[in-house]
């Protein structure tokens, strides 16, 4: 069914995210669930891609974002997904974003001394929770988010400062609960380098760490003066934070067979404050590296393309990597479908067509569009046998019209 046209050199349709109702835009909802881990309730800001009544989607999953310090970041996260997934840079993710109620009790991995200036005792007295709150992430929130939304098993984890500690906590000590890792500007520094220590113990060669993937953004927090080099020289509170990390940074680009696949950045010109965009703009883009899926002019133009085998080969490493069935848009592949006619190269088209039968056999649009394709190259019979395909799906007023508009001549 043509419903739409879309320019050559932007195949990819994108559709709004948010819901609008009258003088307002919605980009997701409050949650609540009760924590018998926790003792408490804990909110939840929830974002899920293409939410409302359009039947299109009502079947969709999607991997999802969990987001520490949640109401700090959850427009700008949602924001960058709904960018890059428009522009098939990512996928589509739902985001379950986690406010804080005790932030130092929950983001730390464990219970540190009272350490002026950076660790005061009030502070301290009231850290090293991580592990329970851990805990309540695996075996509370998962398994709530899983059951009330549309998710993929596929999911990320991101956090900042205390929340980028709690990351790397979180990779070290249960790998196997998320897919991927973002630790921006995180507090290495904690309670004496404890768990940065581990982390120069630990055999990151182990299979569990098999396929996980980590981005850590780095910021400049570094005294007026002060250099990376000259950063190294310097012992004290002012430094503590930075070195930490670049110790991180170089204790994971040189372990040796490390499992994980490791990116990171340090932001010359970002505070710690300002860091998380960009880091978790970078970080999405190292992690979803082998998403996207190009398709230049020359591609469409050239007779001998194989463009079409190609894509398929593309979304089946997408699937793999993913862990769990992946495929182009629908209507995007529609689209091209309807193109690539207008262009008169029926056989390409065709290809299309024909791919998102292979994909979508439930879609009574998918046989609408082949119908309009066979009807484009006079094959009435095969434009027959799509109609009535169509229709055994669905009873729509297009297919009809152009299956009795068939028989009848």
């Amino acid at each position: 069914m043509k419903n739409l046209t879309v320019l050559l050199v932007s195949f990819l349709l994108s559709f709004p995210a948010f819901t609008s109702g009258q003088n307002e835009i919605v980009i997701g909802k409050i949650d609540t669930i009760e924590s018998q881990i926790l003792g408490e309730s804990r909110q939840l800001m929830i974002y899920v891609p293409n939410e409302g009544p359009n039947p299109i989607f009502a079947k969709k999953k999607y991997p999802v974002v969990y987001l520490l310090d949640g109401d700090a970041h959850f427009t700008s996260v949602v924001g960058l997904i709904e960018r890059f997934s428009g522009n098939n840079i990512t996928p589509e993710m739902i985001v379950v974003a986690i406010p804080n109620t005790n932030r130092t009790r929950d983001l730390t991995s464990s219970k540190a001394e009272p350490n002026p200036p950076m660790v005061p005792e009030g502070l301290a007295n009231a850290s090293g929770g991580g592990k329970n709150f851990l805990s309540f992430i695996e075996n509370e929130l998962v398994p709530y988010i899983d059951k009330t939304y549309p998710t993929e098993p596929y999911k990320m984890l991101i956090g900042h400062s205390l929340g980028g500690l709690f990351v790397m906590d979180a990779l070290l000590e249960k790998p196997e609960l998320f897919d991927s890792y973002i630790s921006i500007d995180p507090s290495m520094w904690w309670d004496n380098k404890k768990l940065l220590n581990a982390y120069n113990k630990t055999n990151l060669a182990a299979d569990k760490y098999k396929n996980k993937s980590l981005y850590l953004g780095i910021a400049n927090t570094l005294e007026k003066g002060m250099d990376t080099i000259s950063m190294r020289q310097e012992k004290g509170p002012m430094v503590d934070h930075i070195n930490s990390i670049f110790e991180t940074r170089d204790l994971l680009k040189g372990k040796l067979n490390s499992q994980i696949l490791f990116g990171s950045k340090y932001y010359e010109n970002d505070t710690h404050n300002s860091a998380p965009l960009i880091s978790t703009y970078d970080g999405m883009r190292f992690i979803f590296d082998f998403y996207q899926f190009d398709i230049e002019f020359a591609d469409i133009m050239d007779d001998s393309t194989n463009i079409v085998n190609e894509m398929k080969g593309h979304y089946t490493k997408v699937s793999e990597m993913l862990g769990y069935d992946n495929k182009p848009d629908e209507s995007m592949v529609n689209g091209m479908g309807y193109q690539l006619m207008e262009l008169e190269k029926a056989d390409l088209a065709g290809q299309f067509f024909r791919m998102n039968v292979d994909y979508y056999p439930q879609s009574f649009n998918v046989y609408d569009s082949l119908g309009d394709y066979y009807l484009y190259i006079k094959n009435k019979a095969k434009a027959i046998e799509s109609f009535e395909k169509a229709l055994a799906i669905k009873d729509n007023p297009d297919s009809r019209k152009k299956l009795e508009e068939l028989k009848s001549n």
